[in-house]
């Protein structure tokens, strides 16, 4: 079965999260690298397990975190279609199954707060645990007259634990 340390060793997925977060730093965007698909992948397992959900289920999740924003390759606009599209054809050729995908595909499509819906418990973790990484160091852009709600929201942060 596919884990999600299969899919952090993988060096096409280790390119693609690297290149989007430089795409996003050349545009000022806060930060979206490792640490972030990290933070988002183990909060998103951890919501699942205190709730009780399958191991497997869990392990979904973790996956459908460590991806979810390698859409930023491509744009940041539509950022989680994209990157549900990217996903679709990784796991693929990592030999997923097709309801593992779906799954994983579903969430990071669904993850974007303008567009995105919790359809499911992997969704709903995945939404959850993207949303709660709020730290001042995921600001990159200097002028605090032009910040965008994630800059706002992430700047507010002095301490998180």
């Amino acid at each position: 079965m596919l884990t999600c340390e299969d899919v952090k060793n993988n060096s096409a997925v280790r390119t693609y999260i690297q290149r989007a977060d430089e795409s996003l730093t050349a545009l000022g965007y806060t930060e979206h690298s490792f640490a972030h698909v990290t933070a988002v992948a183990e909060n998103a397992a951890y919501i699942l397990s205190t709730l009780g959900y399958p191991e497997r289920t869990v392990e979904l999740a973790k996956i459908a975190g460590f991806l979810h924003d390698i859409g930023n390759l491509v744009n940041r606009v539509d950022h989680s279609q994209s990157g549900a599209v990217m996903a679709f054809r990784i796991l693929d050729n990592m030999d997923c199954p097709p309801e593992e995908i779906a799954t994983i595909v579903t969430a990071i499509g669904n993850h974007d707060e303008g567009t995105g819906m919790p359809v499911n418990a992997v969704a709903a973790a995945l939404i959850l645990a993207d949303k709660s990484d709020v730290r001042r160091s995921r600001v990159r852009n200097p002028d605090m007259a032009s910040f965008d709600i994630h800059d706002r929201v992430n700047y507010s942060v002095k301490k998180s634990v």
